[in-house]
């Protein structure tokens, strides 16, 4: 009868439509940068509404997560056999699903440098004594190169790119990241929860501290996560992003302009459209800037992960070795790094003294959706000067597509920019506006559910997480943050306890329908309503 009667609650909890957020006070998350001396509200419930009053009712294509799917990891290593050993192992004994996860791995060694495979499957076999042969070994392809040959990352990461397959959703990560438990769970509940099919999540990830992973792998949430806002010249002029600004309170994910290397997940038609220009030996300074408009420019929309979605860290301890120390002809990199510069510069529209490489310039150009000038406008950065900016750390916006004709073709499933029903301007709105829109909302909510207690219950409680249940909490989310619960409804104290007793009694158990409930509920309690799931 209870596991009747909890089966019947947490399935009406995860059919309804919950506000994640239900306390109005905690509506805002907060950017700090240049060392916390600077601050902003952000509010991520308004970053899908254009600021173009006459597109304010569009919005970006729904997300679509297929019933069965693989994911790849791929990463380029430079000699770090072991903690690259270290990031396949960690993402497989933490991960949820590892029968889903794929491998590709982009080595540069010398002969007789310990290997990433062979690191790995040291480790598994003391994980799984038992296994006749290394787990998951042939999930991981490694295309081998010769160190001696290294011309920087993005040569690297363009071979990377070539190793993804078929599989439905990328993630990025440096060679020596460590992942937490339930990691791919999570970073596809907070990338579905954005509810745009063409969003990259991506930052810088914290270091590995002893206090960010706990020692059973669980993640120990904190509530402060990366955020990339802020901009320098280097000293050749060229644009490169200075560490990571941060993000508190960060409930869902929020819209950025800039990319980093070492995190980005997405799905993997991002990965087969926005190539790694190959001709760019040796650049540094402008990379993953250049990688920011591209994405952009080809519809794509930048995110950095909120709390759940923090799910891997990165080992910034020193480096084994660097490729900068590849024992190549000096003068030949020189003349490589200038023309890799210039062909920047070139694409910018600066100008350049000395050589460029224009090899296969539309194939690595900026895409056809959305323009480079827009993007600056949009990042609110400029190619002039040489200070600092932190002009994309406020509140940005979704900008709807100039040509969405090649979005529509990779969404498919029938969506049209504009076959979206026009509806009332909606313009952004005050402090006090969200406030008298939230209690409408509540109002609405009360009418919609009021035959329903338990779709009601769970409309408002949203994804919150009573402090005294952590053990329900973990299992459920691995420290989802936890929001005060605005009620205010009346409803018996007897249901609420019944309620969660149900959930803890469905989160402790094993077999195949509780399982199946909770990573439902997983899922749902992420939903803001409308994700697209068809």
């Amino acid at each position: 009868m209870v596991r009747f009667l909890s089966t019947i609650l947490l399935l009406g909890f995860a059919t309804a439509v919950p506000d994640r957020n239900p306390n109005n006070e905690s509506e805002f998350s907060t950017i700090s940068w240049e060392n916390w001396t600077k601050s902003l509200k952000l509010n991520p419930r308004v970053q899908h509404i254009p600021l173009d009053p006459e597109k304010n009712h569009l919005r970006p294509p729904p997300a679509h997560i297929p019933d069965t799917f693989e994911m790849f990891i791929g990463s380029s290593v430079f000699r770090d056999g072991y903690r690259c050993g270290k990031t396949l192992f960690t993402a497989f004994t933490r991960a949820t699903y590892p029968e889903r996860l794929h491998f590709g791995i982009l080595e540069q060694i010398y002969e007789g440098d310990p290997t990433c495979l062979d690191e790995y499957c040291k480790m598994a076999a003391s994980e799984w004594p038992e296994d006749t042969e290394c787990r998951y070994k042939n999930q991981v392809t490694v295309d081998t190169r010769d160190a001696a040959e290294s011309a920087g990352c993005t040569t690297a990461r363009h071979l990377q790119q070539k190793l993804v397959g078929d599989q439905e959703f990328c993630l990025q990560v440096d060679g020596h990241s460590i992942f937490t438990n339930r990691w791919d769970e999570n970073i596809l509940a907070d990338w579905a929860s954005i509810n745009n099919e063409m969003a990259v999540m991506t930052m810088y990830p914290h270091h590995t501290h002893e206090y960010m992973i706990k020692e059973n792998g669980d993640n120990n949430v904190i509530n402060s996560l990366p955020h990339l806002c802020t901009t320098i010249k280097g000293g050749n002029g060229l644009t490169r992003i200075v560490g990571a600004s941060m993000i508190s309170d960060s409930w869902m994910p929020q819209m950025a302009a800039l990319w980093g290397g070492g995190y980005s997940f997405s799905k993997c038609h991002a990965e087969r459209k926005v190539l790694v220009d190959s001709h760019t030996p040796w650049l540094w300074d402008g990379e993953e800037f250049m990688r920011s408009a591209n994405y952009w420019t080809y519809g794509y929309d930048l995110y950095s992960p909120s709390m759940l979605g923090n799910v891997l860290f990165h080992n910034y301890s020193k480096k084994p070795a660097s490729f900068w120390q590849s024992p190549v002809d000096p003068a030949k990199k020189n003349l490589d790094t200038e023309m890799a510069r210039n062909r920047v510069r070139l694409r910018q529209g600066k100008e350049f003294k000395g050589q460029v490489d224009t090899f296969e310039l539309d194939k690595y150009g900026f895409g056809k959706v959305r323009s480079f000038e827009n993007f600056l406008k949009f990042a609110n950065i400029s190619l002039e000067g040489w200070m600092n900016e932190t002009n994309s750390c406020g509140q940005l916006h979704w900008v709807p597509y100039e040509n969405a004709t090649e979005v529509e073709q990779t969404v498919g499933r029938g969506w049209k920019l504009y076959g979206q029903e026009e509806e009332e301007p909606q313009p952004v709105l005050r402090d006090e506006e969200l406030e008298d829109r939230y209690e409408t909302e509540q109002e609405l909510l009360n009418e919609e559910f009021k035959e329903n207690p338990v779709q009601l219950a769970a409309a408002q409680m949203g994804n919150a997480v009573e402090d005294e249940h952590e053990e329900m909490g973990a299992k459920l989310r691995q420290g989802l943050p936890s929001y005060e619960k605005s009620m205010g409804t009346g409803i018996p104290v007897g249901f609420v306890f019944v309620f969660v007793l149900a959930a803890v009694f469905v989160t402790v158990s094993n077999d195949a329908t509780s399982n199946a409930i909770r990573r439902r509920v997983c899922v749902n309690m992420k939903n803001k309503g409308t994700r697209a799931y068809e």
